[in-house]
């Protein structure tokens, strides 16, 4: 074999190890499981300031989870015909 096709087999491996690493870490970066929320308000009332003061915050309830499948076909538009 000549150098040329040394250095080419060399550069083949390096790039397939680069890419089998990349697959790897990108399984361990996944998405975490999708939720579904209920959005509500709480309601907060200064008692100590001199005007009343009311202070609406967002809250999240966690009312369950779903699978992939049943998120993916919620999130398909629907054509009414």
């Amino acid at each position: 074999m000549n150098t040329a096709a040394k250095t080419f087999i060399v550069a083949i491996a390096s790039v397939a190890a680069a890419a089998a690493a990349g697959v790897s870490l990108a399984n361990r970066t996944a998405a975490p499981a999708t939720e579904i929320v209920k959005l509500e308000r709480v309601v907060i009332v200064g008692k100590r300031a001199e005007a009343p003061v009311v202070a609406q915050l967002p809250r999240v309830v966690i009312e369950g989870r779903r699978d992939v499948t049943a998120v993916a076909a919620a999130q398909t538009p629907v054509w009414i015909v």
